[in-house]
């Protein structure tokens, strides 16, 4: 059931299925909540999944010239009066995840994180070159074409990727890169997670891909390092969205952590 959730900041519409425990699942930047649905799916039999279109993202709306994303998740669990939550997160989803853990961590009961971002990582020069290319560059078909081969193809024969997936990747990304709300000032109230990982005292499962930018692989083995009660694993063969690109493996790896007791 799709809903939208007003706030002073944006209109949040969220996809909403299944019921019991409740599943919050946060996207990767590029994309939308549509990148979970084989997660919904699943979980859905089991849980209550509540799929978020991050403001600026998808079907959501900034309203004005700033956003604070951890404001957002608040929102989003006021709005269903949910005091505690388990968080599935993706990439920027789970820079977001993680400012919204240290600040609530009362209402985090474990988290999975796949290919996570993190406030305070300095990038590499990979990292920082394609970020200023991509500002430099405007046609949206090119804008959708570099994020491709940059986060999913990096360098591998295009059939790696399974024709439907491609196909979802792309509409999302070509509907991102058209909307106008992505110059909105993003506000954290965290600097620096890097620093606060320890903090964590949650459950976590960290997911990465093999083949993924090197920063996401260091990041991910550093909350590791730094989370007492984390597992992490590595997908073979696959880059930024392992969940997309080898559904069937991510998603053992997913039931199986939830449903293991703390």
């Amino acid at each position: 059931m799709k809903e939208t959730i007003s706030s002073k900041q944006a209109k949040i519409v969220v996809e909403k299925k299944g019921s019991k425990e409740v599943i919050l699942l946060l996207h990767a930047g590029i994309l939308d909540k549509r990148m979970w649905g084989n997660e919904v799916n699943l979980l859905s039999k089991d849980y209550c999944v509540i799929a978020v279109d991050l403001p600026g993202f998808g079907e959501s709306e900034i309203l004005g010239n700033r956003i604070n994303y951890v404001e957002i998740i608040e929102t989003v669990l006021e709005h269903y009066e949910l005091t505690e939550v388990k968080i599935i997160a993706a990439s920027f989803g789970g820079k977001i995840a993680i400012d919204f853990c240290l600040i609530h961590p009362e209402k985090v009961k474990k988290m999975i994180l796949i290919s996570p971002a993190v406030s305070g990582w300095e990038d590499s020069k990979e990292l920082i070159d394609y970020e200023e290319q991509e500002s430099l560059t405007t046609d949206v078909k090119d804008l959708v074409t570099m994020n491709y081969e940059f986060w999913i193809t990096r360098g591998r024969d295009a059939t790696n990727v399974n024709a439907e997936v491609e196909k979802l990747i792309v509409e999302m990304l070509q509907h991102n890169f058209s909307l106008d709300d992505n110059q909105a000032e993003e506000i954290n109230i965290i600097d620096n997670s890097l620093k606060k990982l320890g903090n964590i005292e949650q459950s976590l499962l960290i997911i990465n891909g093999e083949k993924d930018v090197s920063d996401f692989l260091a990041i991910g083995s550093c909350i590791h390092n730094k989370v007492r009660l984390s597992q992490r694993e590595v997908i073979p063969n696959t880059a930024h969205l392992p969940n997309l690109e080898n559904s069937n493996l991510v998603c053992r790896y997913i039931t199986a952590f939830l449903k293991k007791s703390d």
